[in-house]
């Protein structure tokens, strides 16, 4: 069968956004990551680095060693990829009091100084204005390390900017980015018979034992989560289910386990 194919999954953004928020001023990144894409970022402790180069936008650079495996005669018969990599960047246009912390950083707001280790968390905001639901948010997971790469100098009639990457580091789980926003992320979970209770994991936070099985209950107990929220799930469905689960930001898992019976997700 072929699958239908849907333009609204493609990106076209028509402008975007960073933030930062320096690794010091940051003792849980769990209290900076907004509950849906069009949150107060600013009340959430984020900086907004103001204009940046539209035409160069935010790059993303993947990078890895690729080891070649030789046998017997059999060139590169196993591949694999080691110290993989993500490098994200961006230009500045705007030297204020957020960029001048990582733009040749000096001991005082009012010094300039020379490259140094500046570690922060950034937030990409993009939109595309055509789709439903087409703004979108991602947030790092840990620090890293922000490296002035380029700078362009002072031109008289020119305009100065700042080109800066950010070398990303993974968690524990081998990722980096946490997103937020997007198209609805759809689950339907079913309730197998002698069920008692059931606990849910959704991107590694895990609800306490659901005892109740009914759609308001799972709903209470999915927005109950710190990475869900008040706003981030509805769920639906009559009696023991099965039911839809509604996600209003894209969710990366979601599993359950089941005392008595199973659940299923699909």
């Amino acid at each position: 069968m072929v699958q239908a194919a849907n333009p609204d999954l493609t990106i076209i953004p028509d402008r975007a956004e960073v933030w930062l928020a320096l690794k010091s001023d940051v003792s849980s990144i769990s209290s900076y990551i907004p509950t849906s894409a069009d949150a107060d970022l600013d009340a959430l402790g984020w900086k907004l680095c103001g204009l940046i180069d539209d035409k160069k936008g935010i790059s993303l650079d993947p990078a890895g060693d690729v080891k070649e495996y030789d046998a017997f005669g059999r060139p590169a018969f196993r591949m694999k990829l080691k110290k993989g990599k993500l490098t994200t960047a961006f230009t500045a246009l705007e030297y204020n009091d957020v960029t001048r912390k990582v733009i040749l950083p000096g001991s005082a707001s009012n010094k300039v100084g020379i490259p140094k280790n500046v570690q922060i968390y950034v937030l990409y905001r993009f939109y595309d204005d055509d789709v439903s639901g087409g703004t979108r948010i991602w947030v790092s997971l840990r620090p890293a390390l922000a490296e002035l790469k380029n700078h362009g100098g002072i031109i008289d009639g020119e305009l100065q900017f700042a080109e800066i990457s950010v070398h990303h580091t993974s968690d524990a789980s081998n990722d980096v980015f946490q997103v937020v926003g997007g198209l609805p992320f759809t689950k339907t979970v079913t309730l197998g018979s002698g069920l008692t209770s059931y606990s849910v994991t959704v991107d590694g936070q895990t609800t306490p034992a659901i005892a109740t099985l009914t759609s308001a209950q799972l709903q209470t107990s999915l927005r109950a989560l710190a990475n869900v929220g008040a706003s981030g799930v509805t769920v639906t469905g009559s009696g023991t289910g099965p039911f839809t689960v509604v996600f209003s930001a894209s969710v990366l898992s979601m599993t359950a386990v089941g005392t008595g019976g199973t659940v299923t997700i699909a």
